[in-house]
């Protein structure tokens, strides 16, 4: 049955299903370089976040299930699935290399092992092979969401991770298939649920090993760290200050990092959840014009999928160049939901 069935929401009793939509970008940026930019670009992405923080805290979600990609700290080349569930009670993050900049703690995050094995037991009998694990390491990808929109709540999370950095990558149109298999299990179930996609949209993040010269000296190191994760700090403990370095040289050497055009073309297509141009795009063609971090625009896809097809609101778009990417927030509308009863 189609989500416009029973509305965004899903659940026919509307108390259960889903309860919010949110799309974001998870830029290093909005961690500790939020006193760079020029002040009123700031408080204009803290408004932003401030309305988004507001629908959740109305919604009231019991869980949240959250389309992201691993950024090599769990999955590396030996090892690395197109699509994989993680259905522990409990996860951690961020990790203790990145504490500095997301400028949170490592410590415990809870997880929802029903809701999890029930997404993954579905999406096998919907033939999608799909990767289980129990805990995830979370990073910018659930955490700055975390941070910014349920920053007091320990809202459970259910993580559902999409590779967007090892080719071969999931097509345009299975990432949304994906989002839709998830959609038949979200609207059925009794749960209050936020869905939330964090990524993109167009940037050249310096972790590509093919993004950069052959003669550069950070690309063999980036190789290593590709094919061992955060097991390469043990041979090489500079290697993520070295990345963030090399985003603040990029920042600052006047080139343009950043697509407008591209942005925007894609974020108007999945607020008018343009189905049939979304699933037509291919990463030959778009990795030139978004960049290889392009690529975490297939988490928005999946979450169009999850909403049902349904019309989303762009919240927010601002050109930072000092992040040298886009900052962007959009917002699935929904309808009244009832409070829990205490």
């Amino acid at each position: 049955m189609a989500a416009k069935d029973y509305g965004v929401s899903g659940a026919p009793d509307g108390k259960g299903g889903i309860v919010a939509g949110l799309g974001m970008t998870h830029t290093p940026g909005l961690g500790n370089l939020m006193d760079v930019p020029p002040a009123e670009q700031i408080q204009r992405i803290r408004d932003g976040f401030t309305k988004v923080r507001n629908e959740m805290e109305r919604a009231r979600p019991d869980v949240v299930v959250a389309f992201v990609n691993d950024h090599l700290d769990m999955f590396t080349t030996q090892s690395m699935p197109s699509i994989a569930v993680a259905v522990g009670d409990t996860h951690w993050g961020p990790t203790k290399e990145t504490e500095p900049w997301i400028q949170m703690r490592r410590a415990k995050m809870p997880g929802h092992a029903e809701l999890g094995m029930e997404i993954y037991e579905s999406l096998i009998r919907q033939d999608f092979d799909v990767h289980r694990i129990e805990s995830a390491e979370f990073v910018h990808n659930v955490l700055m969401p975390k941070k910014y929109v349920w920053p007091d709540s320990d809202i459970p999370v259910v993580p559902i991770f999409i590779n967007c950095f090892a080719p071969p990558l999931p097509n345009w149109s299975r990432a949304y298939e994906l989002g839709r298999a998830v959609h038949q299990v979200l609207r059925k179930s009794p749960l209050r649920i936020a869905v939330v996609a964090s990524g993109g949209i167009a940037h050249w993040p310096p972790i590509i090993p093919g993004d950069l010269q052959p003669d550069d000296p950070l690309r063999p190191r980036l190789e290593r760290l590709h094919f061992l994760g955060r097991d390469v700090n043990d041979e090489d403990p500079g290697i993520w200050p070295d990345i963030l370095k090399r985003e603040t040289e990029m920042a600052a050497n006047g080139l343009d990092w950043i697509n407008e055009d591209w942005d925007r073309e894609i974020l108007k297509q999945l607020a008018d959840a343009d189905v049939a141009a979304l699933t037509s795009r291919s990463h030959e063609t778009e990795r030139e014009a978004g960049g290889s971090g392009g690529a975490e625009m297939l988490l928005w896809v999946a979450l169009m999928g999850a909403m049902g097809d349904s019309k989303a609101d762009l919240v927010l778009y601002e050109v930072v160049k000092e992040f040298i990417g886009s900052v962007a927030i959009m917002s699935y509308p929904v309808r009244e939901h009832p409070a829990r009863k205490a």
